[in-house]
């Protein structure tokens, strides 16, 4: 199995990130996140053009491959059976959809609701993909199950509004302190613990082999232990949890913004650690023919 590196890893991270911050503008402008104005603009700003930096770090992943079989281009968008097909036409569509609805929040003009749902269901196609790409390769049975892309969309969705958040924040020259968007974060970041321990509980106990067992075993306790506890578990998760929960001082609004900006600086480096982990902790299934 050819091993994937930092240029796959960065486009699964982009192009969860992209999606989520859509959705959080999305949920922003309808009312659902409180009064956010910042946000309101911010993911739609962000969604295409970080999913088109995601796809073209892919391409380039695969330029070695399109050199060597030109006719890989041609396959990759004519099989209705593949997964990256499908993706293709998911992404450009989001990227279109994402590029209209950042002009007209540019415009000062609301994103119509039908165009608006549209981006929503390309949105999660986009960040459900990043997760089937790795979900469907049965060479690799710690990737091979379905929690996989739950799992990237929960996680798309929460460095989503942390990316807005922080842009946002940009554009308003003032930290977000809306309740309803800590909220919903951290009701996110618990889901995702959750997706996280049942993953993991499931490849630990042997149910998707030994091979997976071994992935998820490097994981927690081998070579990549220290990215998942620091970086995932403890800067991405546990910190913007706290933080996000934590009450909020009306009498120290500036300790309060430092605490919002690294806890949604936390997600985004959570987010980024929780792929690579997953990819880098690959191993094939052929493995268990060795004596590993």
């Amino acid at each position: 199995m050819e091993r994937w590196g930092w240029l796959i890893i960065t486009y699964l991270f982009l192009g969860g990130l992209g999606a989520g911050a859509y959705i959080a503008s999305f949920a922003a402008e309808r009312g659902y996140l409180g009064n956010v104005p910042g946000i309101r603009k911010a993911g739609y700003y962000l969604a295409a053009p970080v999913v088109a930096i995601g796809c073209i770090l892919l391409m380039f992943d695969l330029t070695p491959q399109i050199w060597s079989n030109p006719g890989l281009l041609f396959g990759l968008l004519s099989s209705s059976s593949s997964w990256i097909t499908w993706g293709t036409y998911i992404l450009t569509g989001f990227i279109i959809v994402g590029a209209v609805a950042a002009y007209l929040a540019w415009r000062q003009t609301d994103v119509p609701l039908w165009l608006g749902l549209i981006g929503v269901v390309l949105a999660l196609g986009t960040a459900a993909y990043t997760g089937f790409l790795l979900a469907v390769v049965k060479a690799v049975p710690f990737w091979n199950t379905n929690l996989m892309p739950v799992l990237f969309i929960v996680s798309a969705l929460s460095t989503g509004l942390s990316a807005a958040s922080l842009l946002g924040d940009y554009l308003e020259k003032s930290a977000t302190v809306e309740a309803k968007v800590h909220k919903t974060h951290s009701w996110l970041i618990v889901a995702e613990v959750i997706l996280l321990v049942v993953f993991m509980g499931v490849a630990l106990a042997g149910v998707k082999g030994p091979v997976a067992a071994m992935s998820a075993s490097k994981m927690v306790s081998g070579s990549l232990a220290a990215a998942f506890w620091s970086g995932l578990v403890i800067v991405g998760l546990v910190g913007p949890w706290f933080f996000f929960n934590k009450k909020h001082d009306a009498g120290r609004k500036e300790d309060w913004s430092r605490y919002l900006y690294a806890s949604d600086i936390g997600v985004l480096i959570g987010g980024l650690a929780l792929r690579s982990v997953i990819v880098f902790a690959a191993l094939p299934i052929w493995l268990k023919t060795v004596g590993q």
